[in-house]
């Protein structure tokens, strides 16, 4: 063998080797690769990180409040007692508002109201004495003289009577005519001044419903029923015929007040008034409706009333020695005020509840059962009462019958 032919040997030799560890290395390179690599290649690719959304404006705020939680409740405090005496302020603003009718440029009194029922009720007569006062020229509903008597005997100069006859339609149309041209004329202040109108601003009826006869159903004669329908309740739909026509050219108010304690409970022995309430609701709601569907511009407002303090009954009650109830009534000056704020509203609401016991009764009177009413009445006890009485006089008449009968059997042994 040459020296050429045994360099190539070895030559072959150590590549055949090195080749050998070059295929040994990858083979491990690749049984380690297998095992790291997993069997599905995709998951190799890592998701992007998924970015968080920005905080919102309640998150920062809350963060913020969290990190300045001294500065937080500061402002807190100042937040609560500043709308606490924000809302006193506007109440006591509300209470002390000067509410007065418009007057033209002369400074003479524009603005007409009509107040028709009971006319020298205590009600009735304060009311139209605070409209006459707020600057309203205020005609009152006058069906005798007895009652122009009294509007006049007031001295008020711009307190009137309007005589109107309500039993004879033709009469009391004469008169709406006359009052009719009373608001179409020129009127004057004084002498050289420029002329001014009168504007119809409402009606408002004060039915005497407190007047009404009481006692139970069965010992109420057709009379004294037809009698307190006619004044209460027919004599406030025609009051109300006769002005309509007018309310509706100006587009004036319709206000309706009526008691609501005594109607909300309906206890015995309150028919007629009862009664008389729901006929005047009744009305009220049709009247309402009507005015809506004809878009007449005319609003129907009823003030359903609770205690009121009306200083005249009142102090005639102290003269009496009658006793005064615990709870305080409402001051008579709210509902003053209420009246004016419905004659003065562009859209006034439909219910007004004045008085002390207005909604508490409704609400009672429209939930509670008949039982709890009754209870709340003294009823119950009244009734115990009286079969207490009624067992006494039964076991006293039977006593008495026994007497008798043994006086008879020692006489006739005698």
């Amino acid at each position: 063998m040459t020296d050429a032919q045994h360099l190539f040997d070895l030559a072959r030799t150590q590549f055949n080797s090195i080749t050998a560890d070059v295929e040994r290395h990858f083979d491990l390179v690749a049984s380690q690769l297998k095992e790291w690599i997993p069997s599905d290649p995709t998951s190799i690719v890592r998701a992007a990180p998924k970015r968080l959304p920005p905080p919102t404006t309640y998150q920062l705020v809350t963060r913020w409040m969290d990190k300045n939680r001294a500065l937080t409740a500061a402002a807190v405090a100042f937040a609560l007692t500043g709308s606490v005496g924000a809302g006193m302020y506007l109440r006591s603003r509300k209470v002390h508002k000067k509410r007065r009718a418009r007057k033209s440029a002369n400074g003479a009194r524009t603005e007409v109201v009509i107040l028709g029922g009971a006319v020298s009720s205590p009600l009735a007569s304060a009311l139209a004495l605070d409209l006459e006062r707020r600057g309203f020229v205020v005609y009152v509903v006058a069906s005798s003289a007895e009652e122009e008597h009294y509007i006049r005997s007031l001295s008020r100069s711009d307190l009137l009577p309007l005589p109107l006859t309500l039993g004879d339609s033709f009469t009391a149309q004469e008169q709406m005519g006359r009052f009719r041209e009373l608001l179409r004329r020129d009127h004057f202040a004084f002498e050289g001044s420029e002329p001014h109108q009168l504007d119809f601003r409402g009606l408002v009826l004060v039915p005497d419903t407190a007047a009404v006869p009481t006692g139970n159903v069965q010992d109420m004669s057709s009379e004294e029923w037809s009698d307190a329908l006619n004044a209460k309740v027919l004599n406030t739909i025609t009051t109300t015929q006769l002005f309509l026509p007018t309310l509706i050219g100006y587009g004036a108010r319709v206000l309706l007040l009526t008691p609501s304690i005594t109607p909300a409970l309906q206890p015995p022995g309150h028919a007629v008034e009862s009664t008389v309430y729901s006929a005047l609701n009744a009305f009220a709601t049709t009247l309402a409706a009507e005015m809506r569907e004809q878009i007449s511009g005319v609003t129907v407002s009823q003030f359903k009333l609770g205690n009121l303090d009306i200083p005249s009954q009142t102090a005639k009650l102290r003269r009496e020695g009658q006793q005064q109830s615990r709870l305080k009534a409402t001051p008579l000056r709210k509902l003053h005020d209420s009246v004016f704020d419905v004659l003065a509203a562009r859209n006034p609401s439909r219910t007004w509840r004045v008085g002390r016991g207005s909604l508490t009764y409704h609400v009672i009177g429209a939930i509670a059962p008949a039982s709890v009413v009754e209870w709340m009445l003294g009823l119950g006890k009244r009734r115990a009462q009286a079969n207490e009485v009624d067992h006494e006089g039964v076991a006293s008449s039977q006593g008495s019958i026994e007497w008798e009968k043994l006086e008879q059997a020692d006489s006739a042994e005698a």
